[in-house]
């Protein structure tokens, strides 16, 4: 019988077990007695008491502390308090004081956050700016609030920006002077524009078309040179050339729903015959090689469009190229 079981398939297996259960219960329902059935009836014991099971608590979960999400990744922080103000700062970060009420936090990587309090009579308004020198980029947050305006600013490797663009974003938006934070609501983030030279040309690429920023530059070369001194326009031809034109920033926040794109041009002007030992003399920065003069105030284009079409043009001289908060200044 029990090789005959084990022959069985599992499902055969199943309805002799089913089986049985069912005939034992039939057998207690009929009440089979037992050849023992006349001895005296025993009791089974009581069963033990049950115990009533007290449910676990819920378990605690550990403090999370403080944080900023950057895109999918959430970064752990600590509170930074400067006088009046605070911010955010990624865990593992070095901080040191700078100027009166302001600080600077260094990350192992060589990235860095500065937060400052500009004094008056600078721009008035709100903007986020977006620049770039050789392999970094920095993103500035701003706001024109007369004496002692905010100001934070992150700079991180180009090639990280992906990740520091976000975090630099999500870490200015923590800041608090006096209970407000001034970039809590900011969500209109500058990112490099779409451009390239092709052909000899710079262009812009917008939604509907591109723009070649070429002829903006060269008029606004040309308007720099009819404002020299006259003085100084007897130590140059009036022949110029453009050598290359780079993006240098952008900006939002400065027109509604807008952006500001800044290119800025490298420009080299002819010297006059005679006059180059004149120019090394004034030690004014001038560079000359082949007669040819450089290092001079820089020459830049601003255009401002909405994504899609350029709505305005602007040729600026600005002989601090990396004060973008005085830049903003002379946008119309």
């Amino acid at each position: 019988m029990l090789e005959k079981l084990k022959s069985l398939s599992m499902g055969a297996k199943v309805g002799i077990a089913s089986g049985a259960v069912l005939l034992a219960a039939a057998g207690v329902g009929l009440g089979i007695t037992q050849p023992w059935n006349n001895q005296e009836e025993t009791l089974p014991p009581d069963p033990p008491p049950v115990q009533q099971e007290v449910p676990d608590e819920p378990e605690k979960k550990p403090d999370e502390g403080l944080s900023v999400r950057a895109g999918n990744e959430v970064v752990r922080c600590t509170l930074y308090e400067g006088d009046g103000w605070s911010i955010y700062v990624p865990e593992g970060w070095s901080a040191e004081k700078e100027g009166t009420n302001g600080a600077r936090f260094s990350s192992e990587d060589g990235a860095e956050m500065t937060v400052e309090f500009l004094p008056g009579g600078g721009y008035q308004g709100s903007f986020v700016n977006l620049s770039a020198v050789e392999k970094e980029k920095t993103l500035l947050f701003h706001r024109g609030s007369g004496k002692g305006s905010p100001a934070v600013s992150g700079t991180g490797p180009a090639s990280k920006w992906d990740r520091y663009g976000k975090l630099f974003t999500a870490l200015a938006r923590t800041l608090d002077v006096g209970g407000e934070k001034p970039f809590e609501e900011v969500y209109i983030i500058p990112q490099t524009p779409d451009w390239q030279e092709a052909e000899g040309k710079t262009v812009l690429f917008l939604d509907k078309d591109g723009f070649i920023v070429d002829s903006p530059v060269m008029e606004a070369v040309e308007q720099y040179m009819k404002s020299w001194p006259e003085e100084d326009r007897k130590n140059y031809t009036g022949q110029y050339r453009i050598n290359d034109i780079q993006w240098a920033s952008s900006y939002t926040g400065i027109t509604e729903d807008g952006y500001i794109d800044v290119f800025r041009a490298d420009v080299q002007y002819r010297v006059a015959q005679g006059a180059e030992e004149d120019l090394k003399a004034q030690d004014g920065g001038v560079k000359i090689v082949n007669g040819w003069a450089s290092g001079m105030t820089d020459v830049f284009v601003a255009l401002s469009h909405d994504g899609g079409i350029v709505e305005n043009v602007q040729g600026i001289q600005a002989a601090d190229t990396s004060d973008w908060v005085g830049f903003a200044s002379q946008l119309k």
